[in-house]
Order: structure tokens, then C-alpha cells, then sequence
């Protein structure tokens, strides 16, 4: 019993979890670029691309993904300014519909630290509120 409780714990802490709440402000009737998600290493050069999923739908629009270039935020450090490929996620509401929306997209990707590769899966919720 004790190697099976030690086998999970094992499995369990080389999948690391994130999640993070993105809130925006989208105007009704247009689809809109609501987030975006890029990999890259450690000379600031754009990594593999994550497959997105949406791991809860939303109730009153749709969402759907598509590879871009954009530049590195601030918040990157020392790549900030730096063009890199990665995902947009793109938020369509439903003909008409005024309110909030609620919606969660996941990836799985590699991580390394310290020399020991993990798989982080990261889900994000988006509330969105349409005006």
C-alpha cells in the first residue's frame, strides 16, 4: 500500500497545475482577441506550441484559437519586446447577447527546471463581460 501511495505522490508532483483568471471587456456583436499564450526558452526563442482545448465552454458565445506573431510583454523581463509565435484565444458572443460570459481553456506543455522535465497543465478561466 505504501508503494502505491508513493507511486501517486510521485506521478502527482511531476504535473505541476496552474491556473489564473483573465477578465475582459468585449463590445457585443464582434469577436474579439480576449488572450494569448506563448512558449520560449531561456535565449528568449519562441518553444513548441501548446494544442488548446476549452475545457468548459461558454454559455452565450464561442471560442476558438489561432497560431499568431506578437511581441513579449513587459512582464517577459529581459525578452520583453521580442517576437515570438503562440496562441490566441479568440471569444465570439452570440448574436445580440449583452452580459457576462464565462469560459475555461487548458494546454498541457514541458517544463524544465532544474535539469528534471514536467509536464505543467495550465487552465485558465475567462470572464468576460460583453457590452
Amino acid at each position: 500500500m505504501r508503494i502505491v501511495i508513493s507511486l501517486l505522490v510521485l506521478l502527482f508532483a511531476s504535473s505541476i497545475a496552474s491556473a489564473e483568471t483573465i477578465r475582459r471587456e468585449v463590445p457585443a456583436n464582434k469577436t474579439s482577441t480576449v488572450g494569448a499564450h506563448a512558449t520560449y526558452g531561456p535565449s528568449c526563442t519562441g518553444g513548441a506550441i501548446p494544442k488548446f482545448r476549452v475545457t468548459k465552454a461558454p454559455e452565450h458565445g464561442q471560442v476558438t484559437f489561432k497560431v499568431v506573431s506578437f511581441k513579449l510583454s513587459d512582464k517577459t523581463g529581459r525578452c520583453a519586446g521580442r517576437n515570438v509565435k503562440g496562441t490566441a484565444v479568440i471569444y465570439k458572443p452570440n448574436r445580440g447577447y449583452r452580459g457576462k460570459d464565462v469560459f475555461k481553456v487548458g494546454f498541457k506543455m514541458d517544463m524544465y527546471v532544474s535539469g528534471s522535465a514536467k509536464i505543467r497543465n495550465v487552465v485558465d478561466k475567462y470572464v468576460i463581460e460583453v457590452k
